[in-house]
């Protein structure tokens, strides 16, 4: 998503209120909507993701989750099927990948929030990072992730214990 690109502002309902620029939504911080989706492989390891150190959001850490912000007007499973395939170069939709939506979670950090819309896939798939917003890509345990949560952007670890908790609720892992 370029800095231009348009993103639609939210209130405490998750109810559209505005359209803005998305460096105007990261100046100000803006409340907006975000797709996470936890990748595993069948052996319950979970991708996680190096940052670039170009990007506009918690630049050089460690992403727990595949996704991003979702763009004006976009569909939230359209979004993390955008994402997963842009920076991981999975397709959702191969017949090999099993891809659960969550419902969404409201992630609070001070005064800042935003809407996360949840998903797992699982699937034993070749990855292909997107260079512009990865620098690198491993899979470990969800303990070595909690090990490392300090290392990890915020949401990202917010929203992958609860997509674990909620897939393991649903028995989907």
């Amino acid at each position: 998503m370029s800095r231009d690109e348009l993103v639609d502002v939210i209130d405490e309902n998750n109810q559209i209120i505005d359209t803005v620029p998305r460096y105007k939504m990261r100046e100000q911080h803006l409340p907006h909507r975000a797709c996470y989706i936890g990748f595993c492989d069948r052996q319950g390891k979970f991708l996680v993701e190096i940052r670039t150190l170009s990007k506009d959001y918690s630049p050089g850490t460690f992403d727990a989750v595949v996704g991003g912000v979702m763009q004006h007007g976009e569909d939230p499973i359209e979004s993390a099927k955008r994402e997963l395939f842009e920076e991981i170069g999975v397709d959702a939709n191969w017949p090999k990948v099993n891809f659960y939506p969550l419902d969404t979670l409201k992630i609070q950090k001070g005064e800042h929030f935003l809407y996360a819309y949840l998903y797992l896939a699982v699937a034993d798939a070749i990855t292909v990072r997107q260079e512009s917003e990865v620098s690198g890509i491993m899979y470990v345990p969800y303990s070595e992730i909690l090990r490392l949560q300090d290392s990890c952007n915020f949401d990202s670890v917010t929203a992958l214990t609860e997509i674990i908790k909620r897939a393991k609720d649903r028995k989907l892992i």
